[in-house]
């Protein structure tokens, strides 16, 4: 038990639960809940659709040339968010690649390869927010070591897809060697896999279908900030469009602790980091917002994700078996 993933995931998400929610008036959350402006969910389930058709868009252009329908992206990515929802180590990112493989689109480590592209993307993006939220929001201690660490991190990321674009020789010539001590249909398979995986992540080399990567991952974290701003508006609280930039920005330095599936425990918890440690919000309030916009886009995504298993005819315990095996390959 002690080497479970899910059994340290979910002593993480207790702790974090426990930080975010200790100082709530539970008899106060009736009245708390009942005085939310619930006119702006229609606009909410809206916004966070288009979310997820922009990061569809993008998705299928990152792998050009792929025989991926616009259908097939968005599904991927709701199956992606989905299990990612009940499964720890992020395993949603494996089904997705699985997915794409069984409707022949690519290998599946070049689907996996493209998702880490997504993540540099996303990279990108997060870094530009915690520029803007360093210089304009007074942050804590705390938020400042942990975005210093997210940029250092984006920093590895993209120094090593440089390497594996603009060194691809180098690089596949000592693969090449290691995967010569295991046996040859071993070493042909493994490979095969790192071709495609470096095929993945190709666009950066690309300048033109990268620049338009850049774009709509943009387009993404817009509408990612608009559902955030609506659910300030859902709360009543006084906070614009810069405020849910900030939000957006620690609950993504907050994506990257480990933890059970979906956020869980971290959400709430940077949710009062934000909301009350920078813009001065009660605890209670931020703590509360975490618990309920987070219940909301979990649930959005648990409906999504059966409705695509209930279309495409798949089975949960299959893609969960896939995935595991997957875990093992990699």
């Amino acid at each position: 038990m002690l080497k479970s993933k899910k059994f340290w995931g979910f002593l993480v998400s207790i702790f974090f639960l426990w930080l975010a929610l200790r100082k709530v008036d539970w008899k106060s959350v009736p009245a708390t809940l009942s005085a939310l402006n619930y006119s702006w969910l229609g606009l909410f389930v809206f916004s966070y659709t288009l979310e997820h058709i922009a990061r569809a868009y993008r998705w299928r252009a990152i792998l050009p040339g792929k025989p991926l329908k616009m259908k097939h992206a968005y599904f991927g990515i709701v199956l992606g968010y989905f299990f990612n929802n009940l499964l720890p180590a992020r395993a949603g990112e494996f089904v997705r690649a699985y997915y794409l493989k069984m409707k022949n689109t690519a290998p599946a480590s070049e689907v996996f390869g493209s998702v880490v592209f997504e993540r540099f993307l996303d990279g990108i993006i997060i870094v530009t927010l915690i520029v803007f939220s360093l210089n304009y929001f007074p942050t804590t201690p705390l938020v400042q070591k942990a975005s210093i660490s997210a940029v250092i991190f984006y920093a590895i990321v993209l120094c090593g897809i440089l390497v594996l674009q603009f060194r691809r020789s180098f690089f596949e010539e000592i693969t090449r060697r290691f995967f010569s001590l295991f046996p040859q249909s071993i070493a042909n398979n493994l490979n095969n896999a790192g071709e495609s995986f470096i095929n993945g992540i190709s666009l950066i080399a690309r300048p033109k279908l990268f620049f338009r990567a850049v774009i709509l991952s943009v387009v993404s974290w817009l509408f990612s900030i608009f559902t955030l701003y609506i659910c300030l508006q859902m709360f009543n609280l006084n906070l614009g469009v810069s405020e849910a930039m900030l939000l957006i920005c620690v609950l993504s330095v907050g994506a990257m602790i480990p933890t059970s599936p979906g956020m869980i425990g971290i959400y709430e918890y940077c949710s009062v980091i934000a909301l009350h440690g920078i813009l001065g919000q009660t605890e209670e309030t931020g703590a509360l917002f975490g618990l309920v916009t987070h219940s909301l886009g979990y649930f959005y995504i648990l409906l999504a994700g059966f409705v695509v298993l209930t279309i495409e005819g798949l089975s949960m315990t299959d893609l969960q078996k896939e995935q595991e095996l997957q875990t093992i390959a990699g």
